[in-house]
């Protein structure tokens, strides 16, 4: 859920100024959950719930030995709170400005957007490690349009971010992949528009 209040101000017949400010929730949530393992070199299929996890023999293994064909064992004994590292809530807040300029078929556009997150869980087990917290993301836009006739523009777009998919995908921010937020994003478009 977000709910945002949106302003724009014409500063002149050519210039408009636009500010954001929003706020919202997040809930991440899954399923089933499954994985691949391989233990005493035979293959096993994994099923997790919440923190147990049941191992099923994939295929016939031929190592030397017994085959254990089933297994029961718990995240948790590893550190690991699969439920709360991947499936977790958050709140976030956001504020942005974005200005365009028009000049004849020209429109000069910049925004920023500031963006600032809180999760439940994830984060605090995340600190407890040592490992990188990401709770906030700067995106500045730029993009220039050139407009052909009434239906058809032209438009070359460039975004950077300081973290890398902070809000385009959050899914993917957990225990495993938090590092890799860490890098700077960059998004390089050129594309055609056609208004009906």
């Amino acid at each position: 859920m977000q709910a945002d209040l949106i302003g724009t101000w014409k500063l002149n017949p050519a210039t408009d100024v636009s500010a954001v400010l929003g706020a919202g929730s997040t809930k991440l949530s899954y399923g089933a959950l499954s994985a691949t393992t391989t233990r005493n070199l035979c293959n096993y299929q994994l099923t997790f719930t919440g923190n147990d996890i049941f191992g099923t023999l994939a295929q016939p293994c031929t190592a030397t030995g017994g085959v254990i064909q089933q297994f029961y064992d718990r995240s948790g004994d590893y550190g690991v709170d699969v439920a709360n590292e991947i499936a977790w809530h958050g709140y976030f807040i956001q504020a942005g400005v974005n200005a365009a300029w028009r000049s004849g078929p020209w429109t000069l556009q910049a925004g920023y957007l500031f963006h600032k997150v809180r999760r439940t869980a994830v984060d605090d087990i995340l600190a407890a490690r040592g490992k990188p917290v990401y709770t906030q993301n700067n995106t500045i836009l730029l993009q220039t349009d050139y407009r052909f006739g009434a239906h058809l523009s032209t438009f070359v777009r460039a975004q950077f971010n300081t973290n890398l998919f902070f809000n385009e995908i959050p899914v993917t921010y957990n225990s495993s992949t938090s590092d890799r937020f860490g890098g700077r994003y960059t998004l390089f478009t050129v594309g055609a528009r056609f208004d009906f």
